[in-house]
């Protein structure tokens, strides 16, 4: 957290994670489409496609996604019949989901809030997910050990496109690329980074067991499933 605050120039504050975005527009043309971007759409949707095929789950499912952004994977397991809920810290992210939701006749269910929301959450999902957003949570570890409650007999947990790394220069902490120090100084955003070692035993110290799945397209490509022990 010092390192953090030196490289931000100010303590972590959760409202740091905001993201400001023209609604309108993003609902017509959301991420990734609004990058015109042939690389950066067909990275993302091949992202997408691996979290739905490692999900692998019945038909009617009950599923959670915490920290769905721009809600592209909520979206398409509403699609295949799921029953999707939404957590998000950002009233905004949130509107945009059901806006978009709206347009193919479809409901989300959606709860604003942060990570420790879970705490307040009632019910079970036969799965959760993180997509790019479990590296948001500075309490992770009290994270991994709050998601047992929430997560039915026989439910599974996935972490997909997570920095997670064997190299990574630390057990865990900030990263130091480009893109995610211009991310800690400019916006705030807490952008952490894993070895993959201490994530699978903090995974293990927490009750769950785990296996990686690997997709050698995607970048980052760490995905994990993980289940209750």
């Amino acid at each position: 957290m010092g390192l953090y605050e030196w490289l931000h120039g100010s303590p972590y504050q959760l409202t740091n994670e905001q993201t400001d975005f023209e609604f309108t527009r993003f609902v017509r043309t959301p991420f990734p489409y609004s990058t015109h971007s042939c690389a950066t759409v067909g990275n993302h949707l091949m992202a997408v496609g691996h979290v739905i095929k490692t999900l692998d789950i019945r038909p009617n499912s009950r599923v959670l996604e915490l920290g769905p952004g721009w809600g592209n994977v909520t979206l398409a397991l509403t699609q295949m019949g799921h029953q999707v809920t939404a957590v998000d810290m950002s009233e905004e992210f949130l509107r945009l989901i059901e806006a978009r939701a709206a347009q193919i006749d479809a409901h989300v269910e959606t709860v604003c809030g942060d990570f420790s929301c879970i705490d307040d959450l009632q019910g079970q999902w036969d799965a959760v997910i993180f997509f790019e957003s479990f590296h948001h949570s500075p309490d992770h570890l009290r994270l991994l050990e709050s998601l047992h409650r929430i997560v039915a007999p026989g439910g599974k947990v996935l972490f997909a496109s997570e920095p997670i790394a064997n190299d990574f220069y630390l057990p865990w902490g900030p990263r130091l690329d480009g893109e995610s120090l211009w991310a800690i100084r400019t916006n705030g955003w807490f952008e952490l980074g894993f070895r993959k070692s201490y994530f699978v035993e903090a995974l293990r110290r927490t009750g769950w067991s785990t296996r990686e799945v690997a997709h050698a397209g995607l970048t980052p490509s760490a995905t994990f499933i993980a289940m209750s022990r």
